[in-house]
């Protein structure tokens, strides 16, 4: 099989639900930037796009944490989350088992789903860069939301790994990458925040009286934003890696920035090919620093 695009992008939901909130300018910038993401995959005439994000501890709860978890069954199951609408999307079986079996043998134990249920971090960058119709996905969580969580260097290597296991796989099929998540924000009130980084095993008969509320408009620091997109762009993930941790990006960006394991994961697989921005916006009434990148073939 072989990786024909590659491309890292915002996943927030509120960019659908609350598009007219945003000012008309940042709206159109991204919709655009989105626009111009969906033209260029369908240029690439994918066989199957391997879509990289997250669960915000809607289907994986505290019960089941799994770091890594790829959908395996035909259909993925979109659960509706965020006021985004449920939904059946095809799964491109030959590629999902492909890569199981081969990251396996490369060493990265990832867990599997034959009910795979996926949340807004896959829908919605489908709805805004696909609208209609995309080719098969492969789904592929990786635990971004529930610290403890994989290290930078963890997703960098599973990127690499899941390379490999492409390039090993039979068939001819093309294969997109896209990962979703961040930039710069901070979900939750800070109570809520501190609670999810409490020691694993002291949460669980607790998590019910933490209730997430979303603020009508959010912090997001377009200085790290910025930086962190010039480092993705020069190929400079390794040393991204090396200098950021989950406390020191907690602090900067916020706990949604921890999403960038994602975009890591990616820069990984093309082997910190550089990038080029497609669309940055710092809004505030999404709560978000969006961003959208296509990494250089």
């Amino acid at each position: 099989m072989e990786i024909v695009g590659a491309f890292a992008c915002s996943h927030s939901g509120l960019m659908i639900s609350r598009r007219e909130l945003a000012p008309a300018a940042q709206q159109a910038a991204v919709a655009a930037a989105f626009t111009a993401m969906g033209e260029a995959i369908r240029a690439l005439e994918p066989d199957a796009l391997i879509l990289i994000g997250t669960d915000h501890a809607r289907i994986y709860p505290l019960s089941l944490v799994p770091q890594f978890t790829i959908g395996v069954n035909a259909v993925a199951q979109a659960i509706g989350d965020a006021e985004l609408p449920a939904g059946d999307y095809p799964v491109h079986q030959k590629c999902a088992q492909a890569v199981l079996k081969g990251c396996l043998a490369e060493g990265i134990d990832l867990a599997y789903s034959e009910a795979m249920r996926i949340d807004h971090s896959f829908v919605a960058p489908l709805l805004l860069a696909l609208p209609g119709t995309s080719p098969p996905i492969v789904p592929i969580a990786q635990n971004c939301n529930v610290p403890p969580l994989p290290p930078l260097r963890r997703s960098r290597a599973f990127g690499q790994k899941l390379a490999s296991a492409l390039r090993d796989a039979p068939g001819d099929a093309r294969v997109v990458l896209i990962g979703t998540g961040g930039l710069s924000h901070w979900v939750g009130s800070r109570a809520y925040q501190d609670f999810m980084r409490e020691p694993a095993g002291t949460r669980l008969e607790r998590i019910g009286g933490m209730k997430l509320v979303l603020d009508d408009t959010g912090e997001v620091n377009e200085a790290f934003d910025e930086a962190f997109l010039d480092m993705m762009c020069a190929g400079r993930t390794e040393r991204f890696v090396a200098e950021w941790d989950d406390d020191r990006l907690q602090s900067e960006a916020g706990n949604g920035a921890q999403e960038l394991r994602n975009w890591v994961a990616i820069a990984g697989a093309v082997g910190d090919r550089r990038g080029r921005v497609l669309g940055y916006q710092p809004v505030k009434e999404w709560l978000t620093g969006i961003g959208v990148v296509a990494f250089t073939p």
